[in-house]
């Protein structure tokens, strides 16, 4: 019913979902495994890994927070570095398993 209002916590409960945050720090791990396995002369590795000039500014209105901050976040909370998780991520079904379950925060 449409005009009932209903708690997105009483929806995920009823269609079995996970929260969208799950999903999308999931998705992220697994673009990073992606980008960890790519050849390092690939514009995408060089961007990732790429320090921008100390005079640099985000434009207006543009989140304070990268992709690549969000992404060491994730890591921090399960004790990972970016190097270590580099590593991992060489072993796509090790990164795959490590990305669904490591998604929890």
């Amino acid at each position: 019913m449409w005009y009932q209002h209903v708690f997105s916590r009483k929806m995920r409960q009823i269609t079995e979902q996970p929260p969208l945050t799950l999903i999308i720090q999931k998705r992220g791990l697994m673009l990073f495994g992606h980008l960890a396995r790519m050849d390092e002369s690939t514009c995408a590795t060089r961007i990732l890994t790429a320090v921008p000039h100390s005079d640099w500014k985000r434009l207006t209105g543009r989140p304070h927070t990268s992709w690549l901050s969000a992404v060491k976040n994730y890591l921090s909370f399960n004790n990972l570095s970016v190097e270590d998780a580099t590593e991992l991520a060489l072993d796509r079904l090790l990164w795959r398993l490590l990305a669904a379950s490591r998604a929890m925060y």
